[in-house]
């Protein structure tokens, strides 16, 4: 834009120099060096936006530019903490898995448990039968018997058999006091 305007206005003042009378080449000359002035105001101002423009520019692409580094250091940030919360949010699936599990074993083991102990319960009467039959016992001799008969029979309080007397009018054979014969096998020192 300030290409053509110089040619033009010095043209201008070239025609008017060539052509004119002073008075009206002054006036036309003044004319020129106002529009001149003007257009070197212009082109002063021109230069001043333009470098205004220029440092806003620069100063807009900085603030971009930090701008997309915040941007990038945030979506860090949220890519570190979106695999924060998956990594917790698995850690929280797992355990509630693990409760839900827990959940079905634990009635399953109580039940085998019971079971195990009624079965152990049934079978302990059997075992103590058993061990009863497998122990060995020897027969009491005849002298043994006769004395443990003997002893039940003739006792206040018999344990094998039960009093015959029970009626308290009949006396019964202890009731009666005898003399003690040391010779006598049968008799035993209470």
């Amino acid at each position: 834009m300030e290409k053509p305007i110089l040619p033009i206005t010095l043209t201008l003042i070239l025609l008017t120099g060539a052509g004119c009378s002073s008075d009206e080449n002054s006036r036309v000359a003044e004319l020129a060096t106002r529009q001149l002035e003007r257009q070197a105001e212009q082109n002063q101002r021109m230069t001043e936006l333009q470098q205004e423009v220029a440092s806003g520019s620069r100063k807009l692409v900085e603030a971009d530019a930090r701008s997309r580094q915040e941007l990038v250091s945030l979506q860090r940030e949220m890519q570190t903490e979106r695999n924060e919360i998956g990594y917790q949010r698995d850690q929280l699936e797992a355990e509630r898995r693990e409760i839900a599990d827990s959940r079905n074993r634990d009635p399953i083991i109580a039940a085998a448990i019971s079971r195990v102990t009624m079965v152990v319960v049934s079978l302990l009467p059997l075992l103590i039968c058993w061990l009863l039959l497998r122990q060995k016992i020897e027969p009491a001799n005849d002298q043994q018997m006769t004395e443990l008969l003997l002893d039940d029979l003739v006792s206040a309080e018999p344990w094998l058999m039960p009093p015959a007397n029970t009626n308290p009018d009949k006396p019964r054979l202890t009731d009666f006091s005898q003399p003690l014969d040391p010779d006598d096998p049968t008799e035993r020192s209470t």
